[in-house]
């Protein structure tokens, strides 16, 4: 009844099957009405069934798939209403020259009555009504799932970009620093190396693995700060809280530090030329919490 859901077809055969099992016995207590003709009632369903379920296949598979689903909901209603119209015909012929001829003690009515179009109507809106509902929260449910994941692919490719970005400018402006500090002849210059080296692995090997232990990343993220002290020595104010548990917590790789790289960037005053950065992080449970505050001019976009 369903071809949007994931099921097999032994699974769907049982579900047409319950279905329409379903509404046969539904209506056969309907229509045997108080003389209890239950018999009667239900092979009259019986020869109503494949008028039903043609009518329900052509709208599903037909009518939803190719105007509701191609967002031609006019074209749908204009082609809907007719079909409806003809298989209620059909049924009213159904009735006329097999059920009331050979089953039911009723009165032949005229061909054209109206009352028994309108029943006839009636039923087989209410016969597609779940057939049609279903199909549409699948098809809705479908669309909603693809759309999660065209966003999750637009923040991989806008991590991808910032991990890309990261690498060469960063390593270039440190390795400035660490030039001038070896010309000055710096205790700090053994540091910087083995940090710039942490940060090269950090990139080239960890940075493409699907997750990283929050300890790792955080670690990482400390020796990023250490070098941009070094940087910028004494230009910048910087101070740093890590709160809570993140013992065998795993995050994506390079999710911080993009944040805390970017707050660098304008953070200096051109005038006093100086600057300060703060940085909280908390882990509660499953929760990461960062918040970032920085001097940053608001003229710079």
């Amino acid at each position: 009844m369903n071809d949007l859901l994931p099921i097999d077809r032994t699974n769907k055969f049982r579900v047409y099957f319950f279905y329409w099992f379903t509404y046969i016995l539904f209506f056969t207590f309907i229509q045997a009405g108080p003389n209890q003709e239950y018999l009667t009632a239900f092979l009259t369903e019986l020869i109503s069934l494949p008028l039903k379920i043609v009518f329900v296949y052509i709208v599903l598979q037909l009518l939803m798939k190719r105007l509701l689903f191609e967002r031609k909901s006019l074209l749908f209603v204009l082609a809907y209403l007719p079909l409806l119209l003809l298989f209620a015909f059909l049924q009213r012929l159904a009735d006329n020259y097999i059920n009331l001829r050979y089953f039911l003690n009723w009165e032949v009515q005229p061909l054209l009555e109206p009352g028994p179009y309108v029943h006839n109507i009636l039923k087989f809106q209410f016969v597609a009504a779940i057939p049609f509902s279903s199909m549409l929260f699948s098809y809705w449910a479908k669309e909603k799932n693809k759309s999660y994941i065209v966003e999750g692919q637009k923040m991989q490719a806008e991590l991808t970009f910032l991990r890309n970005q990261f690498h060469p400018h960063f390593i270039f402006n440190v390795l400035n620093s660490l030039y001038s500090k070896i010309l000055n002849k710096s205790e700090d210059s053994a540091d910087i190396v083995l940090k710039i080296s942490s940060l090269i692995r950090f990139t080239l090997y960890d940075i493409n693995t699907p997750s990283i232990s929050v300890d790792k990343e955080i670690s990482y993220l400390q020796d990023y700060i250490a070098l941009q002290r070094m940087r910028f020595d004494r230009q910048l104010e910087l101070s740093i809280s890590i709160t809570g548990d993140y013992d065998n917590k795993y995050i994506e790789p390079f999710l911080i530090i993009p944040f805390v790289e970017n707050s660098f960037k304008y953070c200096i005053d051109e005038d006093s030329g100086k600057g300060w950065i703060t940085i909280y992080i908390s882990i509660i449970d499953d929760w990461l919490t960062l918040k970032i505050e920085n001097s940053i001019n608001t003229g710079v976009p």
